[in-house]
């Protein structure tokens, strides 16, 4: 058993071909990968069917009170006046292939990921994280739970910030709708560039475009960016030939539209939210991008997903606790 804790530990920072040296040079041990990749899939199984049952008894009861209290039956992680929920998607390399013609291709998979956090004083962050396969309505009755446990309910403040995907608008929606809504402001930013190459083909113009509009951005929100960009495409319109970055513009004024409601970056600085999702991007490093990308590396539908199930219970300083829980001979 200690052995076991200690190599899949091992596991969630380093692939298993370097694992099993570190683990003969430790202890003198010598595990295959196949044991390795077996033991894996066995205790990460067990941490991922414990998320599965707390959701199904969640979503087995009705929106209110009774999930609020099955939600707080167990122990609180954390009190903050003020608390952030984030979530996002990271692409993954799989084992399966998909046929084009006569080659075939890898087909990545989405981890759906999530990260409750907090400022501790005016200096130190914590976080607790969450990752599965699921659809956008088990996945988020996975991440309100662990709102819930680290203070949502007693917050002055909770803050939902993410990208503007579809699937984060729904988990929004459906479990934080009472949550002040952020729309990530990088993302944006990465859109404002995407439209600023589309209108221009040299470099200086787009960038002293895009910071026309990052500035506008900070100085008059979302809907001052919009304005500017109606105008944009007003001016572009009326011009021979100005219909080439039609095309840009319009894509960004589509993003932009529907979410200008939560773009008023002007009014998050003065109340001194976070408006960007650093965490959440660091979070879906730590959970996907170290462990399951790289050169070489496919994996499995229950490998991926048992892989991100223990390195969470590393993030979220469970380790022990899940241990205590007696994994392997659950799993037997």
């Amino acid at each position: 058993m200690s052995l076991a804790r200690r190599a899949l530990r091992l596991a969630t920072h380093m692939g298993f071909s370097d694992l099993q040296a570190e683990l003969f040079y430790q202890h003198d041990v010598r595990l295959s990968a196949a044991v390795l990749n077996r033991l894996m899939q066995q205790v990460g199984g067990v941490a991922e069917q414990d998320r599965k049952d707390v959701v199904e008894a969640l979503q087995a009861l009705p929106e209110g009170v009774a999930r609020e209290e099955q939600a707080l039956s167990k122990p609180a992680i954390a009190r903050p006046k003020r608390l952030y929920i984030s979530c996002d998607g990271v692409m993954y390399p799989t084992r399966y292939r998909q046929v084009e013609g006569d080659r075939k291709r890898i087909v990545y998979q989405e981890m759906k990921c999530g990260t409750v956090f907090w400022q501790e004083g005016n200096s130190t962050w914590h976080k607790r994280v969450i990752s599965s396969r699921d659809d956008a309505q088990g996945f988020g009755a996975g991440l309100w739970e662990l709102a819930v446990r680290c203070g949502m309910l007693q917050a002055d403040e909770v803050v939902f910030i993410s990208d503007g995907g579809g699937w984060c608008d729904t988990v929004a929606r459906t479990y934080f709708h009472d949550a002040e809504r952020i729309l990530d402001w990088y993302h944006l930013v990465e859109h404002v560039w995407e439209a600023g190459r589309g209108l221009y083909s040299d470099e200086q113009a787009t960038k002293k475009w895009v910071s026309r509009c990052t500035g506008l951005l900070r100085e008059s929100s979302g809907i001052g960016l919009l304005r500017y960009l109606e105008r944009c495409r007003r001016s572009h319109a009326s011009r021979p030939n100005g219909s080439a970055g039609l095309d840009a513009l319009d894509g960004l004024i589509a993003y932009l539209r529907p979410r200008v409601a939560i773009t008023d970056y002007v009014d998050y600085r003065a109340r001194g939210f976070v408006i960007g999702s650093g965490i959440m991007e660091s979070t879906c490093k730590q959970l996907v991008g170290r462990r399951l990308k790289g050169s070489g590396r496919q994996w499995s539908e229950s490998g991926a997903v048992a892989m991100t199930a223990m390195i969470g219970q590393r993030i979220n300083r469970s380790w022990d606790a899940f241990w205590a829980s007696r994994p392997i001979h659950r799993a037997a």
